[in-house]
């Protein structure tokens, strides 16, 4: 089986993930969309080329190029990653924007999907917080986003994915966490 089709194969699967887990939280539509501009000229082709089964394409682009067009296109296309809400000032300092409550909890799932993905059936409910204490240091995310990312990370790993889904529908006594974040209220 070629890379490109085992590539288009490990898209579809982290996508259903993602819809899934999107679905359960509330917010379908960002599951139907999640990732679509995978399947573009643009980020296809060179994650095809790259694709390995075990770890995203883009850091063997990375490794090979030194940098990835696919991934600088993706974050910029993608407002479920923290890259998409940074910028920076006119001295040279990073800012961090606070991310909207749905991409936040779209960006949880997406960490879902492709830890499900590249687990192959060993996915614990432990490694999305795991991940991100892995990488957490290299990131910049507004503090009160940030905040919000680790109490879902803990709550899946404490509690499971349904307490996670009830927690980012606002649902079981979770009522107060767009009010909260976003100083929405969440009915």
């Amino acid at each position: 089986m070629g890379a490109k089709w085992k590539h288009f194969k490990t898209i579809c699967k982290h996508k259903i993930i993602v819809f899934k887990e999107c679905h359960a939280c509330g917010i379908t539509w960002q599951g139907i969309i999640h990732d679509l501009s995978k399947f573009g000229k643009t980020e296809f082709i060179p994650s095809a080329k790259h694709f390995q089964g075990n770890k995203s394409p883009i850091d063997a682009e990375k490794e090979e190029l030194g940098y990835s067009l696919a991934w600088n296109h993706h974050k910029g296309h993608n407002p479920h990653h923290w890259e998409y809400w940074t910028d920076y000032g006119a001295d040279g300092e990073i800012i961090v924007q606070v991310i909207p409550y749905k991409y936040v909890v779209e960006m949880v799932c997406d960490w879902i999907g492709a830890g499900m993905v590249y687990a192959k059936g060993e996915w614990k409910q432990s490694e999305p917080l795991d991940y991100y204490n892995k990488v957490r240091k290299g990131r910049h995310i507004h503090p009160k986003t940030e905040m919000l990312i680790i109490n879902f990370l803990k709550c899946i790993r404490d509690k499971g994915l349904n307490e996670f889904h009830k927690m980012a529908r606002c649902e079981g006594g979770y009522s107060y966490l767009m009010i909260d974040y976003m100083g929405i209220y969440c009915p």
